[in-house]
């Protein structure tokens, strides 16, 4: 059974993704909406999303804005609740607001203290009067320092847990590598930047025989050795899981040829590593990848759809090698 704890961070992690996909910043507030919207608990902002989103439109921060203040229901901006929340989905809504709500609190805190000492130093006249109002901001500072410390520690748990969250959504949970959304990410930020670079895709070869032979626990380890040694070789170049059995290397400052000996060498790493089942000792046999390298220009999807028409013209040409070309 699935705990609430993981429901939470699963949901967690899927707003940051429709946030990030939007280019919108992770604020309280847009975390609400995207909260309302991937759950559905505001049936009328979930379809006026979808409308404005039609045709791959990006959502914009005016969207978001409008859409939460015209939105009935529980939006956070004060109209009565039309969709009651169950218990993971307003525990979340609680981590998602909490931030802002400490914050709000601890400048409340300060602002009442600033003003209650002003006009209690205005109301001293004597020295026994002075002696009270010192008295009493003493403890009231105690106080508040005691607050303020136990609001420094939640607000450092709940950023953990965001950083936890933010990282989970883009790393892949059985190779600990960057998973697609992350070396998608990657991609358009160095193209934005100007940066020249190549792209190599790299394809476990014969990967389904290892899965029907020696079952897919094995067949996970085995896609956690190659993760290793690609990870080890192409350092300190970003080695992501694009899914299944494939893996994508991104090289910025290289060349096509620095590229295709950085994947060679790659390749030959990998096929040295001899593989047994661990409970059996049996040998797996020599376990090699296909790869196709393109160079990326200004359209990183071109880059990688070249480099994937590579990847299968080195299978067709007998696996076990590299093929590289520049990208249209």
């Amino acid at each position: 059974m699935v705990d609430r704890k993981t429901i939470n961070r699963r949901t967690a992690e899927e707003a940051i993704r429709f946030l990030d996909s939007n280019r919108l910043d992770p604020t309280p507030s847009n975390y609400t909406f995207a909260y309302l919207y991937l759950t559905g608990a505001n049936g009328w902002l979930r379809k006026t999303a979808d409308a404005a989103m039609e045709g791959g439109v990006r959502l914009v921060q005016k969207d978001v804005d409008e859409m939460l203040d015209m939105a009935p229901g529980e939006t956070g901006h004060g109209a009565a609740a039309t969709s009651p929340l169950d218990g993971p989905q307003a525990e979340l809504r609680h981590q998602m607001l909490s931030f802002a709500d400490i914050t709000a609190a601890a400048l409340r805190d300060a602002g009442d203290f600033n003003r209650d000492l002003t006009d209690n130093a205005r109301r001293a006249v004597g020295q026994a009067d002075l002696a009270d109002l010192i008295a009493a901001m003493i403890e009231r500072t105690a106080d508040m320092e005691r607050r303020l410390n136990e609001t420094r520690r939640e607000t450092e748990r709940l950023r953990q847990d965001l950083d936890a969250a933010r990282d989970d959504a883009t790393r892949d949970a059985l190779t600990n590598l960057p998973n697609r959304r992350a070396v998608d990410r990657q991609l358009q930020t160095l193209v934005d930047r100007g940066t020249p670079l190549a792209v190599a895709f790299c394809d476990i070869d014969h990967f389904k025989a290892i899965n029907d032979r020696f079952g897919h626990a094995v067949g996970d380890r085995v896609l956690q050795a190659v993760a290793e040694t690609l990870s080890e070789t192409m350092s300190p170049h970003v080695v992501g899981r694009f899914g299944g059995e494939e893996f994508v290397v991104v090289l910025p400052g290289v060349d096509a040829d620095a590229a295709y000996a950085l994947i060679e060498k790659a390749r030959e790493a990998v096929s040295a590593r001899r593989m047994r089942v661990r409970d059996t000792d049996e040998t797996i046999g020599r376990v090699t990848f296909s790869a196709g390298i393109a160079m990326c220009g200004a359209n990183p999807d071109e880059a990688l759809r070249v480099a994937d028409q590579l990847l299968y013209e080195a299978k067709s040409a007998g696996r076990n090698c590299t093929i590289c070309r520049l990208a249209a």
